[in-house]
C-alpha cells in the first residue's frame, strides 16, 4: 500500500492547521493495514507543521485524513509534505513505503 496526499491541501483555523489527506492506493493482496503517523509539512518559507495524531486505515478504505498544525500562520503556496507509513501484512510482519509529495497549501 502507498498512502499518498492530495495535490492541494486546505488551510484552516487561521492559517495554523492543514488538512492533510490522500488517497490510499496499490494495496498489496497480503496487507492488512497501514498507520499514518508522524505527518509533516514544510513550506517553502521553512515554516512548519506537524501532528500528534495517527490514522489506521484497511484495504477497504480509499483516503486517509489528519489535521496537521502549527503554531503560527503557515504561508499559502508550495510545502513538501512528508509522513511515516508502516503497513501490517496478514502473518505480522510489516514494511516502510515512501511517503514524501510536493503540495500546495491553499487559503480557505
Amino acid at each position: 500500500m502507498n498512502a499518498n496526499f492530495d495535490e492541494k491541501l486546505s488551510l484552516k483555523n487561521g492559517k495554523k492547521t492543514v488538512a492533510a489527506r490522500g488517497p490510499c492506493v496499490d494495496w498489496k493482496p497480503n496487507d492488512k493495514s497501514a498507520l499514518i503517523e508522524n505527518v509533516r509539512i514544510e513550506t517553502d518559507a521553512g515554516e512548519l507543521a506537524l501532528s500528534l495524531q495517527s490514522v489506521t486505515v484497511t484495504p477497504s478504505d480509499m483516503s486517509w485524513a489528519l489535521d496537521v498544525s502549527s503554531s503560527s500562520q503557515l504561508t499559502p503556496g508550495s510545502a513538501e509534505a512528508y509522513a511515516h507509513v508502516t503497513v501490517t501484512r496478514n502473518n505480522g510482519s510489516h514494511y516502510h513505503p515512501p511517503c514524501e509529495h510536493d503540495v500546495v497549501l491553499l487559503s480557505p
